[in-house]
């Protein structure tokens, strides 16, 4: 049974300079464009419609997406569960929403955003073909852990024993006639090649124009579960090097011959039987500060000193939430071959733990989706401590990280909703 198949790109990129989201470090806006931002949008159509947008940004907050999924699921005429947002999570994009970074969310980019994310939509949705799906998986070797357990802590520094998620998953469009009409790559490598005040789209823009330069058709990229997972280019295990963009784009059209190497294997993928559920759960946070906590830091400068700020000035209008909302999606072609959709940073544990548990259909998994709450760790990574664990919560203006249940829960909900859909 073949599927309607639309697909839309538009650019992103701010037509000013901005203050960059990602690293807590910088003091100025952006300088120029190393790569314009892309955006795009691919609408599938079937026993259901789904529209799935991916962007070249950081991610979206949970008040961003929930409008946006609504605005869209308005313009489209669907339901917003049938509305999916995706990034690429570069780290060299807008700050368009609230986060404890330096600067100030630019509301203005935000709103064209909003307004662009809503006619790429409709473009997709307008002049939809028929055809199908197929699906290749291949393996990458560009990401790495990035958690090295030493002197008795864990450091952010390359480690390649640690857990990864290698798979490089691509879904192919093609029409009835044979014609490529998108593709949509997922992989699960943060995309942190690149520093400092230049806008860009990171390995995934280079990956994804040179998976169109063979195709000629428009590429996607949607982040896997990436949360523990850097590119690594070659550096001394001590660290991390910065290549330039030049070593950011082989990396990228390394990547993307991969995927393609294996196109020529994939296998059909049939979406008669299209389906989609979401819902949102609660993750629990661990041991909220206390007032006498949160007096000795605030006011200082700095990023703990401005999280203290707006946390004691939460504190006083109430108590502190208990936990945070979180949401997973799954979008099902038929019960052997769906894609899990899940808010926040997950670590590669999770991602992989989820499809075993899956087996034996093929499941993908796609982190950094509609909203993303903060990074939400394994149960082995959670007693060692480090980054992932208990220091990035501050960023994401959270009042204490995720308790250590984090894992279960969040697996609990992803098959509780895969098994909801049964055999439709």
């Amino acid at each position: 049974m073949s599927v309607s198949i639309g697909v839309a790109q538009a650019d992103i990129t701010p037509e000013k300079p901005v203050w960059l989201a990602g690293y807590g470090d910088r003091d100025r806006r952006s300088e120029g464009v190393y790569q314009p931002l892309r955006a795009g949008a691919l609408y599938l159509g079937g026993s259901e419609e789904v529209l799935i947008v991916t962007a070249d940004l950081i991610g979206f907050d949970l008040a961003f997406a929930a409008q946006q999924k609504q605005l869209i699921a308005g313009a489209l005429g669907l339901r917003p569960q049938n509305v999916i947002l995706t990034v690429s999570h570069t780290h060299c994009a807008p700050l368009f929403y609230p986060m404890v970074m330096p600067g100030t969310p630019e509301l203005d980019y935000a709103a064209a955003l909003s307004t662009r994310l809503v006619d790429l939509a409709l473009d997709a949705r307008t002049r939809p073909r028929s055809g199908r799906i197929a699906f290749s998986r291949s393996r990458s070797a560009l990401g790495v852990n990035r958690r090295l357990l030493r002197h008795g802590g864990v450091d952010m520094a390359p480690n390649p024993e640690g857990p990864i998620d290698r798979d490089l998953d691509t879904l192919w469009f093609e029409s009835d006639s044979g014609e490529t009409v998108a593709s949509l790559t997922v992989y699960g490598c943060h995309a942190t090649s690149l520093h400092g005040y230049m806008i860009g789209g990171d390995y995934p823009g280079f990956l994804t124009r040179a998976i169109e330069q063979e195709t000629g058709a428009p590429a996607l990229f949607s982040t896997g579960c990436a949360g523990d997972v850097r590119p690594w280019y070659g550096a001394p295990e001590v660290g991390f090097a910065r290549p330039d963009v030049a070593g950011v784009e082989k990396a990228g059209r390394a990547v993307a011959a991969e995927a393609l190497a294996e196109r020529p294997r994939a296998t059909a993928v049939a979406a008669d039987r299209l389906c989609v559920a979401d819902d949102f759960h609660l993750l629990p946070f661990g041991d909220l500060p206390t007032a006498a906590e949160l007096e000795r830091t605030a006011g200082k400068p700095g990023l703990i000193g401005r999280w203290a700020d707006r946390v004691t000035a939460r504190m006083a209008r109430g108590p502190l939430p208990a936990a945070t909302p979180h949401q997973v999606q799954v979008l099902q072609l038929n019960p052997d071959f769906r894609i899990l959709f899940l808010g926040g940073e997950i670590l590669s544990e999770i991602g992989m733990r989820i499809k075993h548990e899956l087996q034996p259909a093929t499941t993908v998994t796609v982190a950094y989706s509609n909203g993303l709450i903060g990074y939400i760790p394994s149960k082995n990574a959670h007693p060692l401590g480090g980054y992932e664990v208990n220091g990035s919560h501050y960023y994401f203006d959270l009042p204490a990280p995720f308790s250590d249940g984090s894992e279960d829960l969040l697996v609990g909900k992803s098959i509780e909703l895969v098994e909801s859909l049964g055999s439709r």
